[in-house]
């Protein structure tokens, strides 16, 4: 009887917050139903599966060797500050890239850039992705500061489960991702439990959200496709 009745209260919650996304602009969750959004999404989704595969190949190759560092970071600080910087570094140019290629896309709809955020990637909103990135690297790095490396391979996956209970950067139906954001906590809570501190978990576990986002994505274009060919 509990169980079906959490059950029935994530149906609500999907219920709820899917007449919310209807009412209003739509949610990131939802697919876009500008073909171009589509593809922008495909598209920096796309490179960041490819990244972050070949970063999981690569630690699977140099035996944890990324895992490695990060560990050796609480004993040398300059590495554990090289290494904030890269990320540092590495951030602006990815959050640039995505405004680059979401504008490209509203000129090839005809629509204003503000517009065309609201319509199809309201997480990018007043610059509101750049600032949820900026409080989500100041733990990271006083984690690294604070010589506690050990704890960055579950906070990355919390935050991967954060991004899907918010709706942003990923494509999923709104059932599926509520529940993916829930599977990615407790597999979070799972990591430190477990004190694992390899940074192939929250690696994977952001490949197969993006692959399984990339999906959906996919499908969607299809059916826009096959829908415009009826038309015609």
């Amino acid at each position: 009887m509990q169980g079906d009745s959490i059950q029935e209260a994530v149906n609500d919650l999907a219920t709820i917050r899917r007449a919310i996304e209807r009412a209003g602009p739509r949610g990131s969750n939802s697919i876009p139903v500008n073909r171009f959004a589509i593809d922008a999404n495909l598209i920096f989704q796309g490179v960041c599966l490819v990244v972050t595969l070949a970063l999981i190949a690569f630690e699977l190759v140099s035996n944890r060797s990324m895992s490695t560092i990060m560990m050796l970071s609480a004993q040398d600080r300059e590495l554990g500050i090289l290494g904030l910087a890269q990320v540092g570094i590495a951030l602006p140019a990815f959050t640039m890239c995505i405004y680059f290629v979401v504008w490209r896309a509203s000129r090839h709809s005809d629509q204003s850039f503000s517009d065309y955020l609201v319509r199809n990637f309201q997480y990018l909103r007043n610059l509101s992705f750049v600032s949820d990135l900026l409080v989500k690297f100041i733990p990271l790095s006083l984690l690294v500061l604070g010589s506690h490396p050990e704890w960055i391979p579950p906070v990355l996956t919390l935050y991967v489960g954060d991004y899907l209970i918010q709706g942003r950067f990923f494509n999923l139906p709104v059932k599926a991702a509520l529940s993916c954001g829930v599977l990615c906590l407790v597999a979070a809570a799972i990591q430190y439990l477990a004190h694992s501190n390899e940074l192939l978990w929250p690696l994977a576990i952001f490949a197969a959200t993006t692959a399984f986002s990339v999906s959906s994505l996919v499908w969607a274009r299809s059916q826009r496709v096959t829908t415009s060919g009826q038309r015609a």
